[in-house]
């Protein structure tokens, strides 16, 4: 079946949804076969056919991979890697489906999302209201995720607000689920406070959004003038993260 699919995809670049209906059928009734290699083989024909298929294929296709996924705590630790691996290209999709599929896509589009491994991106975009009493402060960012090293922004002292548009990345074999993103902003000038504040973000929202940016106000709050904030974005995706991420 496998085979078929994949010769329809080159064909034509659609596949009958019945060969998918089949596939899902010995996934369901032969759960033993979703260990295979065939099984694995299989999933990027399914994460197109989900990608590029009528509704009644995507259906198919994510039913079977939803049948996948729920092997993959009985699997050898190899397979499910490998078959996560595999799913992962779906990522962008998945998060389409659960922002504006059918409702019925949604929930096992969310269970499968939860599972894939992913590149967190953070992007350390500006600074607002940086002001101190004498002089230009040189200010950077102290960013922090679990247990891993800090990583530090460039310091940038053109003024009370710095731009530095930098990008970190770590890569999860699942995505982060409950971890905190600490991020403190501080003055690296010998003149002036040494620290802008800090902020703590509950990053779980972005994995099944794909993007999230805003401002993010520093605490503690300035005691005069505007407040002091942030503006950051962040990214889940099935992209490669850069040479300097970290694999979590």
């Amino acid at each position: 079946i496998t085979a078929t699919i994949e010769k329809d995809l080159w064909a034509s670049g659609t596949v009958n949804e019945e060969y998918l209906k089949a596939l899902n059928s010995l996934f369901s009734n032969f759960p033993r076969l979703r260990a295979t290699e065939p099984a694995t083989l299989s999933i990027p024909h399914l994460v197109t056919s989900l990608k590029t298929g009528s509704e009644a294929c995507q259906e198919a296709a994510l039913d079977s991979l939803f049948l996948l996924r729920q092997a993959w705590s009985a699997c050898p630790a190899e397979v499910s890697r490998a078959q996560s691996i595999a799913a992962a290209d779906a990522i962008p999709f998945l998060q389409y489906l659960i922002q504006s599929g059918p409702p019925r896509f949604q929930e096992k589009a969310e269970f499968l999302l939860q599972c894939l491994p992913g590149t967190l991106v953070v992007i350390i975009k500006r600074g607002n209201n940086m002001k101190q009493s004498v002089g230009n402060p040189s200010v950077y960012c102290k960013i922090t995720l679990g247990n891993n090293p800090p990583r530090l922004t460039k310091v940038v002292s053109t003024g009370p607000n710095p731009e530095w548009d930098e990008s970190f990345s770590w890569s999860f074999e699942s995505p982060p689920k409950g971890q905190k993103l600490h991020i403190s902003c501080k003055n690296k000038s010998k003149v002036g406070k040494s620290k802008f504040g800090k902020v703590t973000i509950q990053i779980d929202r972005v994995v099944m959004l794909g993007a999230v940016a805003g401002e993010y106000t520093l605490l503690p709050a300035s005691k005069s003038g505007p407040p002091r904030n942030l503006e950051i974005e962040f990214q889940w995706s099935n992209k490669a993260a850069d040479p300097t991420s970290e694999t979590v």
